[in-house]
């Protein structure tokens, strides 16, 4: 099989990893401890993609202070143990061995803070699997993607224009068009299938494995 890019980006949360477990029982902690109401579940949901900071004040009214400290204990619950109650999507290691066999460049590409990332590409066995991992500054508020996908394509040397970012979400899709990279959608993940294939976007996968049409040949 042939590479259609020279790299392939992915996104870790509902791309790589089915993350919601821990992710929201982090987020419900975080709002107690605030003393703050918590969201239906399916509202909680939508903190899968954004910052943290983006997602306090967007989808929990949270004040810009408040907010501050909702990421403070947010990460003080998944450095305790949040960031293990998760799993890797089956197929998706086979997949990243495979586009590294076919000669792909490889990057993890996420909002994630970039320690709290490694610590879980490290823990299941992606980290070993990719050429870097391009994650967020600890204060970031909410500045998009395309810059995670930039410093990606630059660290692999990799020309923009010659690269594919996966992900589950519109901030995906919004960072790979930012940057001049194509995009491909992860349906399985936690965005909607309308979202993924919006833009520019060149379809969206039904699994980890659906996505080889779209990056091998």
């Amino acid at each position: 099989m042939r590479p259609l890019y020279d790299a392939v980006l992915f996104d870790l949360d509902g791309t790589l990893t089915k993350s919601h477990p821990g992710i929201l029982h982090c987020v419900e902690l975080s709002l107690q401890e605030l003393g703050k109401p918590v969201p239906p579940q399916e509202e909680l949901r939508r903190f899968i993609g954004p910052p943290l900071w983006f997602s306090y004040t967007r989808f929990c009214g949270l004040s810009p202070e408040e907010a501050d400290k909702g990421v403070e204990l947010y990460r003080r619950r998944y450095k305790e143990g949040g960031y293990l109650e998760c799993s890797v999507y089956p197929g998706a290691l086979a997949l990243l061995e495979e586009l590294r066999a076919a000669g792909c460049r490889l990057a993890v590409a996420t909002a994630k803070p970039a320690k709290m990332a490694r610590a879980v590409c490290e823990h299941f066995g992606i980290l070993e699997r990719v050429d870097f991992l391009s994650g967020n500054r600890e204060d970031e508020k909410g500045e998009g993607k395309a810059w995670l996908i930039e410093a990606a394509c630059k660290a692999l040397e990799v020309p923009v224009s010659r690269a594919v970012m996966i992900g589950d979400t519109k901030y995906d899709r919004e960072g790979a068009e930012g940057a001049g990279a194509a995009f491909v959608g992860a349906a399985y993940g936690y965005g909607s299938r309308e979202e993924l294939t919006a833009g520019r976007s060149l379809g969206a996968a039904g699994s980890p494995r659906e996505l080889r049409p779209f990056l091998l040949r």
